[in-house]
């Protein structure tokens, strides 16, 4: 592992709360016709685990195994687990750089938002490759922050985009992956990878303000918010004028937002 990664978002209650609305129909769409009920899977930065047992029922004669490097979010996710009633699902601490399984240990190594977040994707695509079977998959899904927008306009979410890129680079992250996705998998080794990409859309009243109240509080009680202050991006007053700016749009019943996810799935060789 090159350095110690920090994970922009953190994982304070009103990130976790967000990433736990996600699912495996939404965000492992580009897999679900490869997936057969007895594949062996290896969910990476599996973060709540809503995905994760999305996967295991996906699975029902295989397995899901989902790993994560926070210990806090391990319990969540184990929880998840417990809550769901599946016995075909494990989690476990483990870091993308240095899985502990053997070669060719899995049918698909899938990824959601994880790269974005690494500071050497492609030496964990390698990692990611190594355990997956000949013949298998490594499937990962990132968002593109570049194409983050919204209408009506607004300064204010500009500038949230603006000073979240900064903290991200900052870590050492990309935080506009999704465009990267293929160019890191041939850096990696991964050279039969088909490329798809898909949008993400809030617009009804339950999504805009889900979407929108949930960042109004990530940049103030977050790690991100922690992060933007120590480095320098943003005051306190300027956060909470940010903050203003997401909970007005979330009000607003005209308010949309969208984002590209690019989705590369590779096929070990």
């Amino acid at each position: 592992m090159p350095k110690r990664d920090v994970y922009t978002h953190g994982h304070q209650p009103a990130v976790v709360d967000q990433h736990a609305r996600r699912t495996a129909e939404r965000c492992a769409a580009f897999v679900r016709e490869i997936i057969s009920p007895d594949f062996q899977i290896l969910d990476v930065g599996c973060g709540p685990a809503s995905i994760t047992v999305g996967l295991g029922k996906w699975v029902p004669e295989g397995t899901v195994t989902g790993i994560d490097i926070g210990g806090d979010i391990v319990e969540v996710a184990r929880s998840a687990v417990e809550a769901s009633g599946l016995s075909n699902v494990t989690v476990e601490h483990a870091s993308v750089y240095e899985l502990p399984y053997k070669d060719d240990s899995f049918d698909i190594v899938y990824a959601h938002q994880v790269m974005q977040h690494l500071t050497d994707p492609v030496s964990a695509l390698k990692e990611m490759a190594r355990v997956a079977r000949v013949g298998g998959y490594v499937a990962v899904r990132d968002a593109d922050y570049y194409t983050m927008s919204c209408s009506p306009e607004s300064e204010m979410i500009d500038e949230w985009r603006r000073i979240y890129c900064l903290v991200a680079r900052r870590n050492g992250a990309e935080p506009d992956a999704g465009r990267h996705l293929l160019g890191w998998c041939h850096q990696a080794g991964l050279q039969d990878v088909h490329i798809s990409a898909s949008a993400w859309s809030y617009w009804t009243e339950e999504d805009r303000e889900n979407w929108g109240f949930s960042w109004a509080e990530r940049c103030l009680t977050t790690s991100f918010a922690e992060q933007a202050l120590e480095y320098g991006y943003a005051t306190r007053a300027e956060l909470e004028e940010i903050a203003k700016g997401w909970r007005a749009w979330a009000k607003n019943p005209s308010g949309y937002f969208h984002f590209i996810n690019g989705e590369a799935l590779a096929h070990v060789e």
